[in-house]
């Protein structure tokens, strides 16, 4: 019951990314997905037995939910905290998309052959939205630190794929798959800020001016 309760308030911030005006906002509601996450993992961890999820359980609160919405953060403060997102979709018709998106992980999932009553059968579905949501997060949003939240949100559709389909990846894979994002979001951080002290935006379209 206390799972199914953490997946639907996980798909619920999922949703809310795509509702959000402030990009500040939005650092908060990836920080409480990836806790709730984390805390999925650990339950998860705690009926199976399975070790090496509890190591990946703490990783994923410390990094996702706490360092990397530190960084992000810490990137807004240096270039100004009321920073509003800048997509392409407004955020009505961005809501309606995501629970589009939602309803084909569903779908999607009804046509596979699993096990009714699995962790599969049941957070599947969410974990193909959560993929779908952060693909459609970075390729509407134009500013640099909300594609980065988009590309966590996907990194956290796949840890959820593997967590309730195999129980996680193996352990190499997943420090692999920790330490990509991480470095990316310093990536993404460092870009904003010459971004924004070069143009004074944060607009990624600013980069098409460096073109010779």
């Amino acid at each position: 019951m206390l799972l199914q309760a953490l997946s639907v308030v996980l798909i619920l911030s999922t949703l809310g990314l795509l509702w959000m005006k402030r990009i500040i906002t939005a650092i908060k509601i990836l920080s409480a997905q990836s806790l709730i996450l984390g805390l999925m993992a650990l339950l998860i961890a705690w009926q199976t037995h399975t070790m090496d999820l509890y190591v990946m359980a703490a990783l994923t609160i410390l990094m996702k939910a706490i360092t990397i919405p530190i960084i992000l953060s810490y990137t807004m403060r240096k270039i100004g905290v009321a920073r509003e997102t800048e997509k392409l979709v407004g955020r009505e018709i961005s809501l309606l998309i995501g629970g589009g998106l939602l309803t084909l992980g569903y779908i999607v999932t009804a046509r596979l052959p699993i096990a009714a009553g699995s962790l599969s059968h049941e957070y599947l579905p969410i974990s193909i939205a959560m993929l779908l949501i952060g693909l459609f997060i970075m390729t509407t949003h134009q500013k640099a630190i909300m594609q980065g939240i988009g590309l966590i949100v996907m990194e956290n559709g796949l840890f959820l794929v593997a967590l309730v389909t195999t129980y996680g990846m193996p352990f190499l894979v997943d420090i692999g798959v920790f330490l990509d994002v991480f470095v990316v979001v310093i990536l993404i951080s460092m870009l904003t800020y010459r971004i924004d002290k070069t143009f004074q935006s944060t607009h990624t379209e600013n980069l098409r001016r460096l073109r010779g």
